[in-house]
């Protein structure tokens, strides 16, 4: 007896260091009657149950935060392993039989993979605190309530509006904004697109719009693009978290745009997450062949599933120019499927240039690591091919249980791929210094540089 009392003794300490030393104010949203509820997860934080949902992707739960809180996952099965990434945050956490506890030190966006299956991880997303809440009797708001599922269809939004879809809300619907200025959509609960069928609606579509603000909720079960902007500018994504496992459902998608941010968001997606294009009039019928500049993409975690690509520019790329392109400080936690990680595939006549990967982790590439290549492909449209040049990767650490292959192949020699720098650039380790060490096939390929 006195030894199982030691025992206790030692593992109720060890979950005792994981609770925070301060209070900290943290806001439980409950979910709407009706919910599916996963039925392998349960959690609670500082004690209190959050509700785990139900996606194809992924069991996910949320909650807001702005300090110390304490996590309890309770599995149901038995525990034989588990990661927490991104593996940046070095989140410390004890296991006993189908428990992880663990401390969350502030908001963040996690993945909680038990037993190494990537088919169903527990998403955690610990939100900050709402400072920006919309006055729900303001006549430019669209004001979705907690506690309820609520069924719109698809609403169209004009300029000065804000939709706010309040945490422990669930909006089965879709929304639309075309030719509108100042449009917002915001809050801490789901847009959930499970009720549509295969490339029926898009979740969130943003059409020649200007100033186009989207912060702090969730899409699941996308059954198109997930939120696409054409021929915008100003457009931005803070806290904007996106959760499918569905055919065409990709994550970001920013056609023929301008002044656009990514900043803070979670992507698990079966397609593209990011995907950078121009010219594309899929659902459309207007022009978004518009030259692409001044993009950003940054402190985001990346999950791509089975298709598509990582961080994609192409393969529509319909324009004169794509320029400014800037993918900085990103943990891209799995990319799963035979494609690529750092993809640019140039299928139009567009010269892709001045583009940065800045200070990125790479915890599991399963395809090729850099594919970069002009080329004519079935999406192709322009009948000249265009360039890829000036592209600087500095600071990329890469991990994983394979050494991914590279390819930069251009078309020939009058559309080559010209001016690449690999900066800092270490795969399991080891910095790459030349295209031996890299594993890089290259075709047309001038001034590769290595430092």
């Amino acid at each position: 007896m006195a030894m199982k009392l030691s025992l206790y003794t030692i593992l109720f300490a060890s979950f005792l260091s994981f609770m925070p030393s301060a209070a900290a104010d943290f806001i439980n949203y409950q979910a709407p009657p009706g919910m599916d509820a996963a039925n392998d997860y349960e959690l609670e934080v500082n004690g209190q149950p959050v509700f785990v949902y139900n996606t194809r992707a992924a069991a996910l739960a949320y909650f807001s935060c702005d300090g110390p809180v304490h996590v309890r996952v309770k599995f149901g099965g038995t525990i034989y392993s588990h990661d927490i990434r991104p593996k940046k945050l070095a989140i410390q956490s004890t296991v006993y039989r189908d428990e992880i506890h663990f401390q969350l030190d502030s908001p963040a966006n996690i993945s909680v993979e038990v037993n190494e299956n990537l088919k169903r991880p527990l998403f955690i997303f610990a939100n900050p605190l709402e400072t920006d809440i919309p006055d729900k009797n303001n006549p430019q708001v669209i004001f979705y309530e907690a506690g309820k599922i609520h069924e719109p269809g698809t609403v169209f939004l004009k300029s000065g509006q804000t939709v706010y879809i309040q945490g422990g809300a669930v909006v089965r619907g879709s929304f639309i904004a075309d030719q509108a200025e100042n449009v917002k959509i915001l809050g801490r609960g789901i847009l959930d697109n499970s009720r549509f069928l295969k490339g029926e609606v898009r979740p969130i579509e943003i059409n020649r719009c200007r100033n186009v603000i989207l912060d702090g909720f969730i899409i699941t079960e996308s059954r198109h693009w997930s939120c696409a902007s054409f021929a915008s500018q100003h457009v931005t994504y803070r806290n904007f978290k996106i959760v499918s496992a569905n055919d065409w459902d990709d994550g970001i998608d920013i056609v023929g745009s301008q002044h656009v941010l990514v900043d803070n968001c979670f992507i698990r997606t079966k397609d593209d997450c990011i995907a950078i294009k121009a010219g594309v009039n899929y659902f459309t019928d207007f022009d978004s062949g518009a030259n692409v500049d001044d993009i950003t993409v940054q402190n985001s975690v990346i999950w791509n599933g089975v298709w598509g690509n990582g961080l994609e520019i192409g393969f529509e790329t319909r324009a004169d120019t794509i320029k400014n392109i800037t993918f900085r400080n990103c943990d891209l936690i799995h990319v799963e499927g035979p494609e690529g990680t750092f993809t640019i595939h140039n299928g139009d006549r567009a010269v892709v240039t001045d583009v940065l990967y800045q200070d990125i982790r790479v915890e599991d590439s399963r395809g090729y690591l850099i594919d970069f290549k002009i080329l004519e492909s079935q999406y192709s449209k322009d009948k000249q091919r265009g360039h890829i040049q000036n592209v600087h990767f500095k600071g990329i650490q890469v991990e994983g249980s394979v050494f991914p292959y590279s390819l930069i192949l251009a078309y020939d020699d009058q559309h080559k791929i010209e001016n690449i720098m690999l900066e800092d650039f270490y795969i399991h380790g080891r910095k790459v210094e030349s295209t031996y060490s890299g594993r890089i096939a290259t075709a047309h390929a001038e001034n590769i540089q290595y430092k």
